[in-house]
């Protein structure tokens, strides 16, 4: 249900306050959200640039290059000599034109590697049937045309990740083979993302298998890892050679979980150039407006507070005015003339009547207070004696009514409470099990009302055994009885154990039934271990001692 609005309460303050705010500090905020808005669609498109022409930049670089070392190839693959001893002699040449190659060899129309050198000065060994099924020869045998491989690894002659450049051998028009350069894939990558990292963009280099050729050192990938479905997604972006696709957010690409603007370029040789800039390169050149924006917000705040500060002191100034009228009567006094005097002209009708309704309030306060003393010193009296009679029915709740000793319930509230005190205070805590012997005979011999006389005198019995008034007396359940003997070692327990028996046979409780003529008892002892993690553990232990003292013949205690 709606309030009234004449109902409604409201704030001086906080009407100006809401009207400072939506004056002075929404238009900043507004303006503020606009600017960096705008900066932030600058920033972006700009990026996007950015990338756009890198990625094709660079793509072109490493295809110009890749080119370079495939047109080498192809020239000495052309004027190849047909002596082996020359070829060898022309593969270091080769080498030597083309630093940037690691290493060249000669495979004949079988697939053999007759003939191989290395820059490193490694002693290499031609290997039958090595690149038969590479899919470099292939190209050369069946298309007689050069090619640039995917990334590989090729064991046999070391560790590098390199691509190769070949070119077919043929000898009027015959297929003799095929020539190979292997180039380390570091020598063309590395100086194009050194430079790319300086502007905080990251290189990614995916073969025609979708296998990483490069990754820079920010990003998850590794060299020659598939990079599967991402991968695929990326290639897809670059739908033909020479063509840049729009950049587009993607998350999982960077070691720090920073999501990354990706480009993709796909080169001529069918790889895929891949640049990447993360997220928060956005936030750079939109820091110096947020910056601005903070010192504009903290200025507009200041003038804000001190226009409330201003309208504080207003109020106050005019409340102090109520107030003084209000203590003029307060505790029974008047209001002083001079203070309605001080106050402005249009409080001073407003003091007036409260003056007139003081002078009527402290006349009925006086009375009011004598019957307020008088029905406060009945409320007492009879508060105390709700709080006595409260005592005594939770007195009642944890009692036996028959035996006046603890019932179940204040058993196990002073069971944990002993146990609580006894843990805290490190002193011991003994337990006695106590169970009257042949007491169901007992009951089919006598009757219950003999019983229920019994159970009362064995209760007698028990406590006039007990030396402590701190020793607490529970009967847990129909013959069953619990005493607990705070600070109270294992022999005192036995000791107190035997003088409990030795009182239920002075009792002298008459028990046809049972061997001895007699009423008696058997008791179990236990006492607190330090391994014991509750009051449980202790009461189990008094209960096998009491089956012991049981199985022992009865009328005696066991431990």
């Amino acid at each position: 249900m709606i309030e009234p609005a004449a109902n409604r309460r409201w704030s001086l303050r906080r009407r100006l306050a809401q009207g400072l705010v939506l004056t002075a500090l929404l238009p900043v905020l507004l303006f503020g959200a606009a600017l960096l808005l705008g900066q932030w669609q600058r920033s972006h498109e700009e990026l996007l640039l950015r990338l756009d022409a890198n990625a094709r930049f660079n793509a072109s670089v490493i295809d110009d290059f890749l080119d370079a070392q495939l047109a080498g190839v192809r020239l000495l693959a052309d004027r190849m000599s047909e002596d082996p001893e020359a070829r060898s002699e022309e593969l270091a040449r080769l080498l030597y034109v083309y630093p940037a190659m690691l290493r060249a060899m000669q495979a004949n129309e079988q697939g053999d590697v007759v003939a191989v050198r290395d820059t490193r000065g490694r002693s290499l060994l031609p290997l039958p049937g090595l690149v038969a099924k590479d899919d470099w020869f292939s190209a050369a045998r069946s298309q007689y045309r050069p090619y640039v491989s995917d990334v590989y690894q090729r064991r046999a002659y070391g560790s590098e990740v390199v691509v190769g450049v070949s070119a077919p051998l043929l000898r009027d028009g015959r297929f003799e083979g095929a020539l190979q350069a292997e180039i380390p894939v570091q020598s063309f990558a590395q100086l194009s993302a050194d430079s790319l990292s300086r502007r905080s963009l990251e290189l990614l280099l995916l073969d025609r298998a979708n296998r990483v050729v490069y990754a820079g050192a920010n990003l998850r990938l590794k060299r020659l890892e598939d990079a599967g479905a991402v991968g695929d997604s990326i290639r897809r972006m670059a739908s033909e050679p020479g063509s840049v696709g729009h950049a587009v957010l993607r998350p999982g690409l960077l070691r720090d979980g920073d999501k990354a603007y990706v480009e993709a370029v796909a080169m001529r040789n069918g790889w895929t150039l891949v640049l990447l800039a993360p997220q928060g390169q956005l936030l750079a050149p939109i820091l110096s407006r947020m910056l601005l924006l903070v010192a504009l917000l903290a200025a507009t705040l200041l003038g804000v507070l001190w226009a409330l500060w201003q309208q504080r002191q207003l109020l106050r100034m005019s409340m102090g005015y109520l107030l003084a009228s209000l203590r003029g009567y307060a505790l029974g006094g008047r209001l002083d003339p001079a203070q309605a005097h001080a106050m402005p002209e249009e409080l001073q009708p407003l003091a007036a009547g409260i003056g007139d309704l003081g002078a009527r309030m402290n006349a009925a306060f006086v009375e009011l207070k004598q019957v307020l003393d008088e029905r406060e010193n009945e409320i007492a009296a009879r508060t105390e004696s709700l709080r006595r009679a409260v005592a005594e029915l939770d007195r009642l709740s944890r009692t036996d009514a028959m035996t006046g000793s603890l019932n179940y319930r204040g058993f196990v509230e002073a069971g944990e409470r002993l146990w609580a005190d006894a843990v805290a205070r490190g002193e011991p805590l003994s337990v006695l099990a106590l169970d009257i012997d042949h007491f169901k005979l007992y009951n089919d011999l006598y009757g219950h009302a003999e019983g229920d006389g019994a159970l009362r005198r064995f209760a007698g019995a028990v406590r006039s055994a007990l030396l402590h008034p701190e020793d607490v007396l529970a009967r847990p359940g129909g013959e069953e009885f619990i005493v607990f003997l705070p600070a109270t070692t294992h022999e005192q327990a036995m000791r107190v154990g035997r003088r409990v028996c030795q009182r239920v046979r002075d009792a002298d409780i008459v028990h046809a039934g049972s061997l001895k003529g007699r009423l008696t008892v058997s008791a179990g002892v236990a006492t607190l271990e330090p391994g014991d993690a509750e009051m449980e553990d202790v009461l189990k232990r008094a209960d096998a001692a009491l089956y012991r003292a049981k199985a022992a013949g009865r009328d005696g205690i066991s431990d």
